[in-house]
């Protein structure tokens, strides 16, 4: 379970993002019915991978990146059901507005960048390189 503000813990995106979206269209891909279904669960019982599933998706951004970031803070390669990293990547795949007009998360998410070890066995390796150009990019920022 992801660590919320307990003022909002019981709350759901629905509630907390409005309008409430309402189920998923007859023919939605199951990412779509998914995501859907995820604004009707309480945000204390949203797991990591929902919520890398949420940021990634661009879902409830105001709500979601601060809560990401924070657990972040102590966990850089927290991970959802991908790898180690799974939602550091989706984080730092935020919008460079976002930041810009949050300077107290970039701040937040420095720290955690900041933390980072290349070194660490739980560093992921990917293929492309993607963790390693998002990070170099978000510490441009």
């Amino acid at each position: 379970m992801i660590e919320v503000p307990p003022e909002i813990a019981a709350s759901t995106l629905d509630q907390l993002d409005p309008p409430a979206w309402g189920p998923a269209p007859q023919d939605a891909s199951s990412l779509v019915r998914r995501v859907h279904a995820l604004r009707t669960v309480p945000l204390s019982e949203l797991g990591i991978d929902d919520l890398r599933v949420l940021v990634a998706q661009d879902v409830a951004r105001e709500t979601l990146v601060p809560i990401a970031v924070d657990m972040l803070r102590g966990r850089p390669l927290l991970e959802g059901d991908l790898y180690p990293g799974d939602l550091l990547l989706a984080v730092l795949r935020v919008p460079e507005a976002h930041w810009s007009a949050h300077p107290e998360q970039l701040a937040a998410l420095r720290e955690c960048l900041a933390r980072l070890d290349q070194e660490d066995p739980a560093y992921p390796v990917l293929g492309d390189d993607e963790l390693k150009t998002a990070v170099a990019r978000a510490r441009s920022w």
